[in-house]
């Protein structure tokens, strides 16, 4: 939201895309709404439980990078739980089996993601939003003379949890909704860093045994993947329009599995 203009819905973006010779667009939040649920539903069986000392959000590369690297004796601490973007694109290959999935995102560690043998079958290519307005603009294709087609879906099936993903405690405040909700009466106690330096202290605490009991959410980018490098706007605007998309949407917490 707002990186091709505080007026351009999703829909004129979608229809962008279409031009451009995509043949479906789809929120990366539906793999987040799936996402929230099962980290919800391992935070409550193994953390709340005592079974595990603290559990460490997956979506952003970078800091994953950071734990296993430097902190190695946290690798079985760190969720297995697919991210947005993988999650997101098998929902795709279940619907269209032979297509091939690009994500067009904030983040250029998703690249990196991208190429690991366990996610090249499910994601094909990763461009960023900077990318894509060099495309557009190299294909002649501009947002101001994009129109809403009458006969559009629109894009609803996300829920507003899993459209807040990319704003810094996103992540951790929807899993702690999602336990809310679903696990009414569990405490949930949330840590959540952003900037490589901030999540290396988080580290450093959780590994001294301070963070026991925690959900602890890191994000590379201080402000979250709306502060990634491919991005077109500033962060501010980035969080207020992302919070404001996020606010209204029609689905505010996806169903329980």
């Amino acid at each position: 939201m707002g990186q091709f203009g505080s007026s351009v819905t999703p829909e004129m973006l979608k229809e962008a895309l279409l031009t451009l010779g995509f043949s479906d667009v789809y929120e990366t939040a539906l793999g987040a709404d799936y996402g929230c649920l099962q980290e919800a539903r391992h935070y409550v069986e193994e953390v709340a439980s005592g079974k595990q000392n603290f559990s460490l959000t997956s979506c952003c590369p970078s800091w994953s990078v950071l734990a296993k690297k430097y902190f190695p004796e946290t690798i079985d601490k760190i969720s297995n739980e697919l991210t947005p973007m993988v999650a997101t694109a098998r929902i795709i290959k279940q619907e269209h089996p032979k297509a091939s999935v690009v994500f067009i995102g904030p983040c250029v560690s998703k690249k990196l993601e991208a190429s690991r043998r366990t996610v090249r079958s499910d994601v094909d290519f990763v461009i960023t939003f900077e990318e894509l307005a060099g495309i557009f603009e190299a294909k002649g294709i501009f947002m101001s003379e994009m129109e809403e087609q009458e006969e559009s879906e629109k894009m609803n099936r996300a829920t507003s949890l899993g459209r807040g993903y990319g704003v810094a405690g996103g992540v951790a405040g929807a899993i702690k909704k999602a336990i809310d909700t679903y696990y009414p009466g569990t405490e949930v106690k949330i840590e959540h860093a952003q900037g490589l330096e901030d999540c290396r202290k988080a580290l450093l605490m959780a590994k001294a045994g301070r963070l026991n009991g925690y959900l602890i959410e890191g994000m590379a980018c201080p402000g979250g993947c709306v502060a990634g490098a491919g991005t077109n706007i500033t962060i501010p605007q980035a969080t207020r329009a992302v919070t404001q998309f996020a606010n209204t949407s029609e689905k505010k917490i996806p169903e329980n599995m």
